[in-house]
């Protein structure tokens, strides 16, 4: 579970900034927090982003990704001789200046703090924390600055070959990717929580992803998503998913496509041929109560992002990891995105802990029937061109306020100021 994150000079980003996931303790109700004991808090399930194109919403996303990517590959795929491809603000000479990553969350019932801060060359600095029963615990400091000659320090609470897995991490490699990577029992399940339980969404999801398409060969899931497709009125009563053989010839050809790229740019394409694929098909009730099956190129944008998203919430809720969403509502009517919002928030549906975060345009989510006021929040761009990222509760909106209303109109910011048509018309015609 997810506490708070906090980043700093990323993309749009170049100031610190920290999206909490806290619930306030005087605010609306509570039915729908995740109570943790060992931290004296609860959670909110979900958190959504709102503000103009190219206001950096996105960004707030690909931060975390890039410190979840970074801590999964570091030490694995890196090149020890390569920059480390991150993105700084690039507005201003943020070129030199360190970016830095930090998470607060919670694993078996412990909250740990992690973080790094890396420039183009290597990591500066990496720290782990831990928090049992409320207190603070070094397991490791990591400074790369001159004045530091002991570049590791560890606590006395950090068991196993430390040392030796110093040895073996590289400058522009994390020590929690290395130590996961030769098999840290203490710290592999803070790896798997920050890598393998933190899922992303991004693209326009007009297609139905690989992974979601092994997933529905278990039946269980299977019937799950089938109900959630009836009971979202989607015109779809269920699925039918058969395991089919690629066609030889089609294969022949990709691999002799593949072997001739890999020969023009001198490098090998790790690239697996598929052995078998699935086929979905839909099913569709005619007026006489008969099934219709329909594939799945047929079916509406819609329910086929309806589709994928429900995968990946499903998956996200039974782990209970962090699902984020680029554009939850592209393709998506308003009343299917707020059905998957409703399956983090309800305790029946979610008894994992499972998060929700996701940005989006969609005003008709902006409610506070929808949620509450500390899961809101805003990026804006100032003069400068740089995004800041802040909360609804800044602007201590009343109960009953009208959030879209107040929204469009403005007063939280977070919108696009354009110029009005007319002056266009007046600048064409000069």
């Amino acid at each position: 579970m997810l506490v708070r994150f906090i980043f700093e000079n990323f993309r749009s980003f170049r100031d610190t900034q920290e999206l909490s996931l806290v619930a306030f303790k005087r605010i609306e109700s509570n039915e729908s927090l995740i109570h943790v004991n060992s931290l004296g808090e609860s959670l909110v399930p979900s958190a959504v982003l709102y503000g103009a194109n190219a206001s950096g919403k996105s960004n707030v996303l690909l931060a975390l990704r890039f410190f979840s990517s970074a801590i999964r590959d570091s030490q694995n795929t890196w090149k020890p001789d390569a920059p480390i491809s991150r993105e700084p603000f690039a507005l201003e000479s943020c070129q030199e200046k360190p970016s830095l990553f930090d998470a607060a969350f919670v694993v078996e019932g412990v909250r740990y703090d992690y973080g790094f801060a890396l420039n183009s060359r290597e990591i500066v600095s990496e720290w782990l924390y831990a928090y049992p029963n409320g207190r603070k615990q070094m397991w490791f400091r990591r400074s790369c600055t001159e004045k530091d000659k002991d570049r590791m320090s560890f606590g006395k609470y950090l068991y196993g070959e430390n040392r030796a897995i110093d040895n073996l991490t590289r400058k522009n490699s994390l020590f929690l990717s290395a130590a996961a990577q030769n098999n840290h029992d203490q710290v592999t399940p803070i790896f798997r929580a920050l890598t393998e339980k933190i899922a992303f969404e991004f693209g326009a999801r007009r297609a139905i992803g690989t992974e979601y398409w092994k997933q529905l060969k278990n039946p269980k899931l299977l019937e799950r998503v089938s109900q959630m497709l009836g009971l979202a009125d989607t015109g779809v009563m269920g699925l039918d998913v058969k395991e089919q053989e690629p066609d030889q010839v089609v294969m022949d050809a990709l691999a002799q496509m593949l072997a001739k790229l890999s020969s023009v740019l001198s490098v090998p394409i790790p690239y697996k041929l598929p052995k078998e694929f699935l086929e979905i098909k839909f099913r569709h009730r005619t007026k006489k109560g008969d099934a219709v099956s329909m594939a799945s190129h047929v079916e509406s944008a819609g329910t086929i992002a309806f589709l994928s998203l429900l995968c990946a919430a499903l998956e996200t809720l039974d782990s209970g990891g962090l699902l984020c969403v680029d554009e939850l509502s592209s393709s998506l009517h308003p009343f299917l995105a707020l059905e998957l919002i409703k399956l983090f928030a309800s305790r029946d549906t979610n008894r994992t802990g499972a998060q929700l975060l996701f940005n989006t345009h969609d005003v008709a989510l902006l409610d506070l029937g929808v949620f509450r006021r500390d899961q809101i929040w805003f990026v804006e761009k100032n003069v400068d061109g740089a995004s800041q990222l802040y909360p609804l509760s800044d602007f201590h909106p009343r109960a009953q306020e009208n959030l879209r209303k107040g929204y469009l109109q403005g007063r939280f910011g977070a919108i696009p100021f354009v110029g009005s048509s007319e002056d266009l018309v007046r600048t064409q015609e000069e």
